[in-house]
Parts: structure tokens; sequence; C-alpha cells
């Protein structure tokens, strides 16, 4: 394939991509339009030390200023059917919002009666007040708790759920090191256990193996960090300098391209907002060039 070949297809793979924030990302930022194209689907991360309040302003914000904002809701950490019922009520109601992610959440045991992203499925409430889809996570790596074939049976389960109930469903995976896994992931698992569900392909955005592994061993992060946190084998891969965002998309390119089910790349800004936001965006415009496996921008 010819180089301007190669840097087209890479293009077109990351067009739509969506991206995750920190509620604080909004109280700092400006202007989201500043950073990404309107229309862009912006994950709401929810830290342990965010209250729903602050993941509300930012959902509004998003919202207000064009964005798609996809909020996480993390199960273990929903206290009672109120809370669940008064969060997703005012995420529809002042934010405008459609899609959440639905997680298990960190802590081990759930401080309500949501066990589960299922049982989140199962409580009647996304309906009732006006979700019509939502993100559940894919562990094309492996998942931290759950062995063998286990992942692949309850991520078949989520999925079944979510159309019993008439809602929209597409998975987000956890952030990957490995392509050639995530090929192997998707042709003899995800395919599979979901069919044509659409597929997000979760990548580490731009930040360094040091910024991981402090983050990792940081305070009050969840979501995507606790994938970190959970999972020495990952760590010690990253800090080995195993593949970086630069490679994965470029190697995964062909993969979003030629697959009906996978729809692009999600990234992980890791607190890293702005950077990642940019990079992406001029992977998108074609600003990169290609030097051996990786991309490098102009």
């Amino acid at each position: 394939m010819l180089p301007s070949d190669r840097r087209a297809e890479i293009a077109q793979a990351a067009l739509g991509f969506s991206i995750e924030s920190m509620p604080r990302d909004a109280e700092r930022i400006t202007d989201f339009r500043d950073h990404l194209p309107v229309g862009t689907e912006v994950y709401i991360a929810w830290p342990p030390r965010a209250d729903l309040d602050e993941m509300i302003q930012a959902a509004t914000k998003l919202h207000e200023q064009g964005m798609i904002p996809i909020p996480h809701v993390a199960a273990r950490r929903v206290e009672s059917q109120a809370v669940l019922r008064d969060f997703v009520q005012r995420l529809t109601e002042e934010a405008g919002v459609k899609r959440l992610l639905l997680l298990g959440g960190d802590p081990d045991t759930p401080v309500g009666p949501y066990p589960d992203a299922s049982s989140l499925l199962t409580s009647g409430v996304l309906s009732a007040f006006g979700i019509e889809a939502v993100d559940i996570a894919g562990h094309p790596e492996g998942h931290p708790v759950m062995q063998g074939d286990e992942p692949a049976q309850v991520l078949q389960e989520k999925i079944a759920l979510a159309r019993q109930a008439g809602i929209a469903v597409r998975v987000v995976s956890q952030f990957v090191l490995e392509p050639d896994a995530v090929v192997d992931w998707h042709t003899q698992t995800y395919r599979e256990a979901a069919g044509d569900t659409a597929l997000q392909i979760g990548v580490p955005g731009v930040v360094s193996t040091r910024r991981l592994l402090q983050l990792a061993s940081s305070c009050g992060l969840s979501g995507s960090l606790g994938m970190l946190r959970k999972s020495g084998r990952r760590l010690a891969k990253t800090a080995m300098g195993h593949d970086t965002t630069e490679v994965l998309v470029a190697s995964l390119a062909h993969l979003v391209n030629a697959e009906k089910s996978v729809a692009g790349f999600h990234f992980y800004s890791f607190g890293n907002f702005e950077k990642t936001a940019a990079w992406a965006c001029s992977v998108t415009r074609g600003d990169f060039d290609i030097k051996g496996d990786a991309i490098q921008l102009n």
C-alpha cells in the first residue's frame, strides 16, 4: 500500500472517535469546541471524589457546546434507587443525555442495590427517564477478575438485557495494548458473543508510561484507571514500552475500516484531555506521516 493510501486509511478509521473526560475537565476548559468537532461523543468518568452534581454540570456544558455527553454510571457506587432516578432524570432533563456507559465500578462491595451493570439495565430507571442507548464494557485482553469464558458470557447477557429493555447497545472496550490480541479477540470471541453489536476500540491517549504508572497508584481515580490499578500484568507491559497510541491506531485502522461491527476508536485521556483531543483531531485530518509501524504527527 502506498504511503498516501495508508495515511488515508488511518485518517478514515479515526473519524468519529470518542474520548473520555473527567468532570474537572469541564471546569478548566472554556469551550470544548476549541478542541473537538461539534458532535463528538465525550464520555464523563465518575471518579470517587467527584459528586454527581459535578458530572451533571460537565454533561450540561458539553451538551450546550454541541458535544454528545455520555456519563459513566458505576453500579456499585449508586447508593439507592432514589439516587439513580434523580441522577438519570437530571442528566436527561438538564443535559440532554440519551446514552450512558454502564459499569460495575471500583468497589468490591456495592454501597446500594446495584451489584453490576446488568442490575442497572433491569432496574427500569433508564427507560423511565428516556435513556435510548447504553454502552457496556468489553475486555479484549482479559478481565481483571473474571476468567475463562465468563467475560464473553456476561457480555452476551448484558447485550440481551439491553435489547429486552428496548435500549440500543454498543460495546466500548477497555484500553488495549496489543493490536494482535484485539484482532484475535474480535474474531474468536466478540463475533460469537456480540454478533453485529457495534464496538468502539479503546486505546490510551497521549500519556507517558511514567504518567500511567503515577495515575495507577494515585487515589481518587476510577473507570479506565481502575483497570490499571487492578492489573499488574498490563502495567508491566506498559512499563516495558509496549505499543503506543501511535502504533495501536495505525495497526488497528484496517480492522476499523474493514469490519462493519467496529465503529471506531475511543480514547482514554487519563487526565490529559487537551493533548489527546489534539492528537486525535490531527490524525483525522491526515496531518501525519508514517514511520515504520507508527503515526508521527507533522
